[in-house]
Order: C-alpha cells, then sequence, then structure tokens
C-alpha cells in the first residue's frame, strides 16, 4: 500500500483569486496599517509573562496567546518588502506596532528617537504624524494574513522618500549590524551619551543636523583605536565646533582607558567611504529610552 505524500510546508497560502494581487501591489514596506490589536504568544500556565499589558488567553496545552487588556486596535507598519507582499507562496506580512511616544519618553528620549540614535524606534514624518511622537516600535515584530491589507487602502508613513530608505536601512542594520567592543561601549559611547545629555539639558542641541553617529576601532574585541565619526544629514552641517567640544571630552575618558580616539570626522553619506560605513558601528542610545 503506498504512503499518503506528506504536506511539508506548514506555511502554504492558498491560490489567491485575480483581484488580491492589485490590492496587494498598493502596499510597500514603510506603510501604516490601522485596527490591528498587538498579540504573542507567552508562557505556559503558571508562568507570568514579561510583557506588562497584557491579558492571558487560554489555549489548552503549552504556550498561551498574549494580548492587551483591553484589546485596542492600533495602528501597525508593514515591514515586510513589497516585493515579498506579492509573492502567491508569501501568507503572511511582518508588521510593528505604531504609536505616539510623547506622554513616553522623556525630552531627552524623544531627541534621540526622532535623530535616529534609538534603534528600536523609527520616527514617523508623514503629515498626520506631525502633533507627537509618532513612532514604529521594532522590539515588536507580528505576522499578519496579508488578507488584512486587501480591504483599506494604505497610510504613508514619512514625508518623502528618505523615511523610506532610511526604514530599510535602519532593518538591514538591525539584522546584520556587527556587535561595538565593549570597551567602545564603556569609554567613548558611555561618556558620549552622558555629554550629549547634560549639554541637551543646557539647550545645546549637537544633534541637530546629524543622521547618525559612527565609531570605527582596529580590533572587535579589545580596540586601541578608534574614529568617532558623525554623519550630517543632507545639505545639513552639524556644529562643528560644538562636537569638537564634545570630542574633547571624550578624548580624555577614552585615552584614559588606552583608546586612542581620533576625530570627529564630520561627514555625510555621499563623502563617505564604503568602506568606512561598513568597518564601523553605529553608536545607539538604547540606554535613553
Amino acid at each position: 500500500m503506498s504512503t499518503p505524500a506528506v504536506d511539508l510546508d506548514p506555511l502554504r497560502s492558498r491560490p489567491r483569486t485575480p483581484d488580491v494581487l492589485p490590492a496587494l501591489d498598493r502596499w510597500r514596506q514603510g506603510h501604516v496599517l490601522r485596527g490591528v490589536p498587538l498579540v504573542s504568544q507567552g508562557p505556559p500556565a503558571g508562568i507570568e509573562p514579561l510583557w506588562v499589558a497584557v491579558e492571558v488567553r487560554p489555549t489548552g496545552t503549552g504556550p498561551l496567546v498574549l494580548g492587551e487588556e483591553p484589546p485596542t486596535p492600533r495602528s501597525v507598519m508593514v515591514v515586510s518588502q513589497g516585493c515579498d507582499l506579492i509573492k502567491e507562496k508569501f501568507s503572511f506580512a511582518t508588521v510593528v506596532p505604531v504609536y505616539d511616544a510623547a506622554g513616553i519618553l522623556t525630552q531627552a528620549q524623544q531627541a534621540s528617537a526622532r535623530s535616529g540614535r534609538t534603534w528600536h524606534m523609527v520616527h514617523l514624518t508623514a503629515p498626520w504624524a506631525v502633533d507627537g511622537l509618532w513612532v514604529a516600535d521594532l522590539r515588536h515584530e507580528m505576522s499578519i494574513d496579508r488578507t488584512l491589507l486587501i480591504e483599506p487602502d494604505p497610510v504613508e508613513a514619512f514625508s518623502d522618500e528618505v523615511g523610506y530608505t532610511r526604514l530599510a536601512e535602519r532593518l538591514a542594520a538591525a539584522r546584520q549590524r556587527p556587535a561595538m567592543p565593549q570597551p567602545c561601549i564603556d569609554h567613548v559611547v558611555g561618556p558620549l551619551n552622558e555629554y550629549l545629555a547634560v549639554h541637551r539639558d543646557q539647550g545645546v542641541h549637537l544633534l541637530a543636523g546629524v543622521r547618525e553617529l559612527r565609531v570605527q576601532s582596529n580590533h572587535p574585541v579589545a580596540p586601541t583605536a578608534a574614529t568617532l565619526l558623525v554623519i550630517a544629514n543632507d545639505d545639513q552641517r552639524p556644529d562643528a565646533d560644538g562636537w569638537g567640544a564634545a570630542f574633547d571630552a571624550v578624548h580624555q575618558h577614552a585615552s584614559a582607558a588606552g583608546i586612542a580616539l581620533a576625530g570627529p570626522d564630520i561627514t555625510d553619506l555621499r563623502d563617505m567611504s564604503a568602506a568606512d560605513y561598513l568597518t564601523s558601528q553605529a553608536v545607539d542610545a538604547a540606554d535613553s529610552s
């Protein structure tokens, strides 16, 4: 007797009807969808989940389904690439929560998010997001069935194409960025964040015009030399004197730890070499959020 064929694809997709492709083809990475509750899976009964604002929904045995309490339809951002949204064998789209963080973050943390230095937060710049501080939060990726994208119209997240380009860079970097050496974190990034915070409280905003900060070092574990890279936004120029003073302050910490710090190298993506970008690590202000 022949053995029945076994379906080895647990994520298989149903054949789509002709109207599905044009509907999905309107969406791109970065578009916003409204009215989606956040869900996740959690530990078995008897173990308290780490996610605070949830209710536990029993599923019988094994992991439990977690959801906000009370259930809250939220906006979410599509982070799947547009080409994946229209592939016949792809059933799902990946989304992340979108919310107004103005009432959650301090002024210093808001400045960090706006300048792109808080890696898990992507600042939205579309006209509807001007009031408050609307962000996409990359900490919680969630799959939705692509049929949820058929009826509603996509909502723009950014005011121009630069925003969508930066989102793609952020998503790629979150997966592939190399870890920064711990001595650079302790003796360059830490003192730099402290310096920026103190001067921000004094009304000095050195991050104005700055696209991102990066550190390049000569060893992945025990660096003895490093360079501070200040990457400007297109057609903007950060305060060179202010960054010189910041560098002098950070240089003392680095030197005391045996790290020869060079810079600040103020540049932009048009002038910066690809080699310098790929061999440096982004300065993350994760401790500020």
